[in-house]
């Protein structure tokens, strides 16, 4: 490749390439050192480049504009997100896919002691479980929330993370970072006890879906009971989740690659969600009679 031009990087080259991709001059535009820099196949292919670029510099030669670019826009995405609105969502986000790299997406057993509800040990290829009760006889009471950032597998991830967005995104900014973080724990600690009693023991359980159950509760909950409240979910949403729920207590899951779901879990999170969106929307429904 030869340099052709070095500018800086202010100057928009958009057209200026738009232009020679149609011409069928072969180039790439790279950025070193603060600089945009134009590569060309050769010397003359430089020449003629920096040529076109005066003429368009001095005002010899128009470029018509180039079209807007086509495919996802992840950076414009991005910066659509109000970020300092909703950090409480981002940091749980954050924090679980940290989890997921260092279980090694739920495959470390060593590192998934850490976190599990029940603590175990590991040893010449076998678990060895203790209790609940040893567990918090230890101090590790962590254990009564932790295992929601457990995840096993980057598709159980993905899907809990999006949900997460969904529904915490809304809540946050509609309520605020410690409402929601009050809302995370209550549904997190009730979910891990609900498949606690579910499995026993002897049951290794983790990921975010008792949570996004119970948020979705609340959400759904809240709506109902206080009609001045509204989080702009579709009603698709709803729909989709619950109907998620009654197939995790089937087999149809399991038998298309889903795995085992933790259905207590998820059903405990939206019980205990449900619960808050009562409260709440009864308090605040009163506030607004008060003030009529």
């Amino acid at each position: 490749m030869h340099r052709a031009l070095e500018l800086p990087v202010d100057i928009n080259l958009s057209d200026l390439s738009y232009f020679l991709y149609t011409r069928g001059i072969p180039h790439k535009v790279t950025e070193e050192s603060g600089k945009q820099v134009v590569w060309t196949e050769n010397e003359e292919m430089s020449l003629i480049v920096a040529n076109l670029y005066q003429q368009w510099q001095s005002g010899e030669l128009t470029l018509p504009s180039a079209p807007p670019k086509k495919g996802v826009n992840a950076g414009g995405f991005l910066k659509h997100i109000s970020w300092q609105k909703m950090p409480v969502t981002l940091l749980f986000m954050l924090a679980s896919m940290v989890v997921v790299l260092i279980t090694r997406a739920g495959t470390d057993w060593h590192t998934i002691a850490w976190f599990s509800f029940i603590p175990f040990e590991v040893a010449n290829g076998y678990l060895y479980f203790g209790s609940l009760g040893m567990g918090l006889d230890q101090g590790e009471y962590w254990r009564l929330f932790s295992p929601v950032f457990l995840h096993f597998g980057l598709t159980h991830l993905a899907f809990n993370m999006l949900a997460l967005y969904i529904f915490g995104s809304r809540l946050e900014t509609r309520q605020g970072g410690i409402h929601l973080l009050a809302i995370i724990v209550f549904t997190a600690v009730i979910s891990n006890f609900a498949q606690y009693f579910w499995g026993g023991d002897d049951t290794i359980f983790g990921g975010f879906s008792g949570v996004v159950y119970g948020l979705m509760g609340y959400c759904m909950t809240r709506e109902k009971v206080d009609r001045h409240w509204h989080f702009g979910l579709p009603p698709f949403y709803y729909g989709f989740m619950l109907t998620w729920l009654v197939l995790g207590y089937t087999d149809i899951l399991g038998s298309i690659g889903f795995g085992n779901m933790a259905n207590a879990a998820h059903t405990g999170g939206l019980v205990a969600g449900c619960l808050l969106g009562a409260i709440a929307g009864l308090l605040f429904k009163e506030r607004h009679i008060e003030k009529d």
